[in-house]
């Protein structure tokens, strides 16, 4: 096992070291499949060194998944520069998560998983980080779109947080429904694909918010 890490540097190590190898886990495996002992054994570390650093196994992936929020809003915000209209807009949100399938997945975890058993620091921490990145890109987005009013752009930010969860529920539903909608042909009409169908939903609100917008000009 690894040495026990002194100085704040070799602890911020240490805990960094724990988040990728739990993430790499993650990739590979459903989270139910994942404990702290493989998250320790994948490490290089005692179990209990796991726990001092994270309280939860709930705690360690929603720490996961404010460091992919972090990395997706980045690479949003970058290709905003470029996204000339509603279409690119759609487009780039759905196509950056098609290539983050694991990041996508824990979204999905968040309310129903990670956010469960946690205490009120961690929480506090998680929500906002995502509220200040949900009010940066917000204004972008405002930029980007003339039609949205002030503030818009942050509640446009939420609902494509909520939209995430859901499409993603339905694109990949429990082995078991999955089994049934590919075994009944009248269940084909359950069957969906989270890139193209993620994209057309964005595409139809904000078409739909520039719509309001010029009715009441």
């Amino acid at each position: 096992m690894a040495r026990r890490a002194r100085t704040d540097a070799q602890k911020e190590q240490r805990r960094q070291a724990i988040l990728d190898a739990a993430w790499e886990l993650f990739q590979e495996h459903p989270y139910n499949a994942i404990s702290i002992t493989d998250v320790a054994d994948a490490a290089g570390l005692a179990k209990g060194t796991v726990y001092l650093y994270f309280n939860t196994k709930e705690e360690l992936f929603l720490t996961i998944l404010e460091q992919q929020f972090e990395a997706w809003f980045d690479e949003m915000d970058g290709g905003l520069h470029t996204a000339a209209s509603i279409d690119d807009l759609a487009e780039l949100a759905a196509h950056s998560l098609a290539q983050r399938p694991a990041t996508v997945r824990l979204i999905a975890l968040a309310h129903v998983v990670l956010e469960q058993n946690i205490n009120y620091d961690t929480a506090l921490r998680f929500k906002r980080t995502l509220l200040a990145r949900i009010l940066r890109t917000g204004t972008r987005l405002e930029t980007c779109l003339p039609f949205l009013a002030q503030g818009e752009g942050a509640r446009l930010c939420l609902w494509v947080y909520a939209l995430v969860i859901g499409v993603e529920n339905l694109a990949n539903p429990a082995p078991i429904v999955r089994e049934v909608m590919t075994g009944e042909p009248d269940m084909r009409a359950f069957e969906i694909d989270f890139t193209h169908e993620f994209a057309d939903i964005v595409r139809a609100v904000l078409y739909g918010l520039k719509a309001r917008r010029e009715k009441y000009e």
